[in-house]
């Protein structure tokens, strides 16, 4: 694998589309094919397929309206059409306050553009917390 600048940029520029413009930026790099799958950070969020995906986005947007993630500096790495960015950063909602989140993205080049084909966020919860014992980490 390669770092790729190319997918770091895209990333950036799908979250702060995701805050700035809705999602029209982040629902035209969706992968319409089989096997597409989000996964969000509470227990109930797993979608597949690009109409659930884009469906919950879009009243999860509509709801969430005015929140920003930022303090992303994403790495990204490619490797013939397949690609995958992974970042750290906080979701900053209208009144101020943040939370910390993961999110990994993985990428396939179809047609000379990169499409998200799974997009997974989550929100770190200690192994003590976790498995009611404290495992190294």
């Amino acid at each position: 694998m390669k770092a790729s600048d190319e997918l770091r940029q895209l990333t950036l520029r799908g979250l702060q589309a995701f805050a700035d413009e809705g999602l029209g930026f982040f629902t035209r790099r969706i992968a319409q094919q089989e096997g597409v799958l989000a996964i969000g950070t509470d227990p109930s969020e797993w979608w597949e397929g690009y109409k659930g995906i884009t469906d919950v986005f879009k009243a999860q947007s509509e709801a969430m309206q005015g929140l920003s993630i930022v303090r992303a500096n994403p790495q990204a790495y490619v490797e013939g059409s397949v690609g995958w960015a992974a970042t750290q950063a906080a979701i900053r909602m209208p009144d101020g306050s943040e939370f910390p989140i993961r999110l990994t993205i993985v990428y396939h080049q179809e047609d000379g553009e990169w499409k998200v084909v799974q997009w997974h966020g989550s929100v770190g919860v200690s192994n003590e917390e976790n498995f009611g014992e404290d495992i190294p980490t």
